[in-house]
């Protein structure tokens, strides 16, 4: 047991570091999709650089900024408008988080490349039967050109680049 203890810890670190890094990235027209499934629970991350989404990655300085900045953290807050979990596995909605610094906190905001987080939560009723994910963002947010896509769950570990020709991630 205490030789798996070490094991398991840098297990964790590495996925950490992993993560970190997809978080880093800023690619104008690529976004990142990651699904990890832990029993019934099921976490859905999206970070995707601002450009991509208003078409600038600014605080927002004009009234139409203002306006379009508001309407995207409104959107982010519904992610069933953008990615939709297949409905066979009754997932509900838990939690939304969605961070932007420079569009929720203008005062610390710094012109530079600027991304979104969002984190959703849900928990699904019939786990089994989850086994795809349809992006239908690229109709909302025609500047993202690909999706690089990724699922850690009971039935292993999937990744794909999605396009607005291929939307669909299935496991």
């Amino acid at each position: 047991m205490k030789k798996l203890i070490p094991l398991a810890l840098l297990a964790a670190l590495q996925a950490i570091t992993i993560n970190s890094n997809a978080h880093e990235a800023h690619v104008h027209g690529s976004a990142t999709v990651s699904l990890a499934q832990d029993g019934n629970r099921l976490t859905l991350e999206f970070d995707s650089p601002l450009d991509n989404l208003l078409g600038f990655e600014h605080a927002p300085r004009t009234d139409k900024q203002k306006q379009a900045a508001k309407a995207l953290l409104d959107l982010m807050q519904k992610p069933d408008t953008l990615l939709k979990l297949n409905a066979e596995a009754d997932c509900q909605l838990a939690t939304v988080k969605v961070v932007a610094p420079v569009l929720q906190n203008t005062t610390a905001a710094k012109d530079e490349h600027a991304n979104l987080h969002a984190e959703y939560e849900y928990a699904c009723t019939k786990v089994a039967a989850l086994k795809s994910l349809q992006l239908s963002l690229f109709d909302a947010f025609p500047a993202i050109h690909k999706v690089d896509a990724q699922v850690a769950g009971a039935r292993g570990q999937t990744a794909a680049t999605l396009t607005p020709k291929q939307r669909m991630l299935a496991w």
